[in-house]
């Protein structure tokens, strides 16, 4: 598979890693710097599913949702 902008999955791939990443650096700031703890609270509630076998929830932060339009950004320069 090659390397294409319109494909969907890759921007998929962009945003998940930029809101994962974004998520981590906030907790690391927000430990060095606890004056910076406000970056790590979640503007949103969990939002999610639970089969018993497997949960998987969300919670959007200020740093998660910068680290999504990065990952955008750089989807479109690629």
């Amino acid at each position: 598979m090659t390397f294409e902008k319109g494909n969907i999955g890759y921007l998929l791939s962009f945003i998940v890693v930029g809101g994962i990443l974004g998520s981590a650096v906030g907790l690391l700031i927000a430990k060095i710097f606890p004056v910076l703890s406000i970056l790590k609270d979640n503007l949103t509630a969990a939002l999610g599913f639970d089969l018993e076998i497997i949960r998987v929830s969300i919670r959007l932060n200020a740093v998660a949702i910068a680290g999504i339009f990065i990952g955008i950004f750089l989807f479109k320069k690629a």
